[in-house]
């Protein structure tokens, strides 16, 4: 299956490739990354939560491949999940702040859009408080601009009507 993975791009720092590591990424340098990042989204996430997430989504990784970095350093992710009918969604788009500014997210939302195990779906959708300007470029619309309402439901709340053990 061709994946259509992203060219390596260059930047001062070094060349950023892009993987696919959903079944090869430990959870914990996940949990690292993102609290180096400070994302606040994914502050009280645990391990084994990083692990399921993995298991129903798709991991789409940019690693810098720098001569002074031991390895690769994780500077980019996103994950996409499907039901590969109707609806796809992107998550956890997150670039390290030292690397913004050279495409390294951009590649990833091209790369998930594109990405062979979202099958023929009719929409993508995202939610997102600080970066809307990114996703405009991809054709994503604010809800309000197509006759969409968000909701949620919090676990707590279901319990509580009885709808959750």
């Amino acid at each position: 299956m061709d994946l259509q993975i992203p060219e390596p791009i260059s930047t001062p720092k070094g060349w950023v490739a892009f993987a696919d590591e959903t079944w090869t990424i430990e959870p914990k340098e996940l949990q690292i990354f993102f609290q180096a990042e400070a994302v606040f989204w994914t502050a009280s996430r645990t391990i084994e939560q990083w692990r399921r997430l993995l298991a129903c989504s798709r991991l789409l990784t940019a690693r810098l491949q720098a001569a002074e970095d031991k390895g690769q350093r994780l500077v980019g992710t996103t994950r996409v999940w499907s039901d590969q009918a109707y609806e796809a969604k992107l998550y956890d788009v997150v670039t390290a702040v030292d690397m913004k500014g050279f495409g390294i997210a951009s590649n990833l939302v091209r790369w998930a859009l594109r990405h062979p195990t979202i099958g023929n779906v009719q929409r993508f959708v995202l939610e997102t408080r600080d970066a809307g300007e990114l996703y405009t470029r991809f054709g994503f619309k604010r809800s309000e601009e197509v006759n969409t309402v968000h909701m949620r439901a919090n676990m707590a709340d279901l319990k509580k009507l009885g709808l959750h053990e």
